[in-house]
C-alpha cells in the first residue's frame, strides 16, 4: 500500500479533471483539505449515507463558497472529489 502524497494526488486529479489544469496546487489542496475535514468531523457511528459522494461534494462546495480566495470552479467539485477518491483507491493497488 502506497502512502498518500499531496503532489501525486494533485497530478492524479489534474489528469482525471483536465478542466482544473489551470488551478494551482493550492486550489486543489483546498478541495482535498475540505474533504479530509468532512471525514474527520464525522462521528464514529455516522450513518453510511454521510459517506456518499453527494454529501462530501455538498460539504466541500459549502466550504469553498465561504473562501473569498477560492479559485476552483464550483461546477468541478464533483469531478475533483471523485478523482481524489479514485486516487485514494489507487493507493491500495
Amino acid at each position: 500500500m502506497k502512502e498518500f502524497d499531496e503532489n501525486d494526488a494533485i497530478n492524479f486529479i489534474r489528469q482525471r479533471v483536465p478542466a482544473c489544469a489551470n488551478n494551482s496546487g493550492d486550489d486543489i489542496l483546498l478541495v482535498i483539505d475540505a474533504m479530509f475535514d468532512y471525514y474527520e468531523d464525522l462521528a464514529e457511528d455516522a450513518p453510511d449515507e454521510v459517506y456518499d459522494i453527494a454529501s462530501v461534494v455538498a460539504y466541500v462546495t459549502k466550504m469553498l463558497k465561504k473562501d473569498d480566495e477560492n479559485q476552483v470552479d464550483l461546477s468541478l467539485v464533483t469531478d475533483i472529489v471523485t478523482a481524489e477518491l479514485d486516487y485514494e483507491d489507487s493507493l491500495d493497488d
